[in-house]
């Protein structure tokens, strides 16, 4: 273990990978998805009183394409990328309390720019952001719904930003990145249904926080 780890740092590897104007890899990701609500001002009454979120663990596939700019700069196309989340929301009423589970799986498209800094050794770091689009093939817009049944749903189709950080690391025969990044949703992704469950929120906005392990 000791050796493998002083042969990582004496000696360069891939010392010409950088150059290449394109290449592809796969990423593995872990998320915890959140929802950023706005509450009406109506909310707290005899019917409901309070709503919060529940967050879960999530994990995420996806294929990686960069295109070499220059010395540190890439672009990086992130698509398609599956990622399964869950976020469930608490409604408080006098008498106890229902939760309403929202389930997604995401197939994600990103454009991103990459700044890298200078090599030392085999390794550099980077930040990388850009915007998204996702399309959610577990909505629930079309679910049948009541006031024993609640259903709160997000729109399928949304879009967003996303930002982060990571290491490169060059091994003899890859390049392991470490990343972390946030990704936000432009505006509400609430679906109006018109049941209490949604008039007492005025805005949802997902949120997802990533941890990448990317292989190149």
């Amino acid at each position: 273990m000791a050796l493998s780890v002083f042969k990582l740092f004496a000696q360069p590897n891939l010392e010409q990978y950088d150059l290449k104007p394109i290449h592809f890899g796969f990423t593995l990701a872990a998320n915890s998805g959140r929802l950023l609500m706005d509450m009406t001002s109506t909310y707290q009454n005899d019917t409901i009183r309070n709503v919060t979120v529940k967050n879960f663990p999530g994990i995420g596939l996806g294929a990686i394409t960069n295109i070499r700019l220059g010395d540190y700069w890439d672009i990086r196309l992130m698509t398609p990328v599956i990622s399964f989340v869950q976020r469930n929301l608490i409604f408080d009423y006098p008498s106890g309390k229902k939760e309403v589970k929202i389930e997604s799986a995401y197939c994600d498209a990103s454009l991103l720019i990459k700044y890298k800094s200078m090599r030392r050794k085999n390794a550099r770091v980077y930040v990388i952001g850009g915007g998204r689009m996702s399309y959610d093939f577990a909505s629930t817009i079309n679910k049948n719904r009541g006031l024993q049944n609640p259903v709160v749903s997000l729109v399928p189709l949304t879009y967003g930003w996303e930002a982060g950080f990571g290491l490169d690391v060059y091994f003899e025969y890859f390049k392991f990145s470490p990343e972390i990044k946030i990704c936000n949703t432009f505006g509400n992704a609430m679906y109006k249904d018109g049941y209490i469950f949604t008039d007492v929120i005025q805005n949802i906005s997902p949120q997802l926080i990533q941890f990448s392990l990317h292989f190149e």
